[in-house]
């Protein structure tokens, strides 16, 4: 009974410090509300969601996402064209200086492609972030079903 209390525990800290970053304490970003979509079963693909805020005074981009989950993740877009709803792949994100971008359904994302396995509901996965100053910051997102 008392290793299922501290497994319980374990789990919630996991969650709880899923989206604490890789970052020295200078680096102007800083990454929130993560979450990656669970996988619907047969389907090799999913997104994922976060806002990335720049607290810094220079604009920096997002140029590259990687994960031991998939070989290519992208950064797609949806967007309205003649009355239908179109996703594209941007190749990059500008954070512009003190702001923030919003990565959410419907709009900014990062598309995962060719999983290794399906993401299942209360999994932590990692991603590693590549930005253009030359800083690498390494996350934890949770898998949910629906948020």
């Amino acid at each position: 009974m008392r290793n299922i209390h501290y497994r319980k525990i374990g789990i919630f800290f996991t969650l709880l410090f899923g989206m604490i970053t890789n970052v020295y304490a200078t680096s102007p970003i800083t990454v929130t509300d993560g979450y990656i979509k669970a996988s619907i079963p047969g389907s090799d693909i999913t997104a994922a969601y976060m806002t990335i805020s720049n607290t810094g005074d220079k604009a920096i981009t997002l140029q590259e996402v990687s994960s031991t989950i998939s070989d290519r993740i992208e950064i797609h877009e949806h967007s309205m064209a003649d009355g239908m709803m179109r996703m594209r792949e941007v190749g990059e994100i500008t954070i512009k200086a003190h702001s923030k971008v919003i990565l959410q359904p419907s709009g900014l994302h990062l598309m995962i492609f060719s999983l290794k396995h399906p993401m299942k509901e209360k999994s932590v996965i990692p991603l590693t972030l590549k930005f253009s100053n030359k800083t690498n910051i390494n996350i934890q997102l949770p898998v949910y079903r629906f948020k």
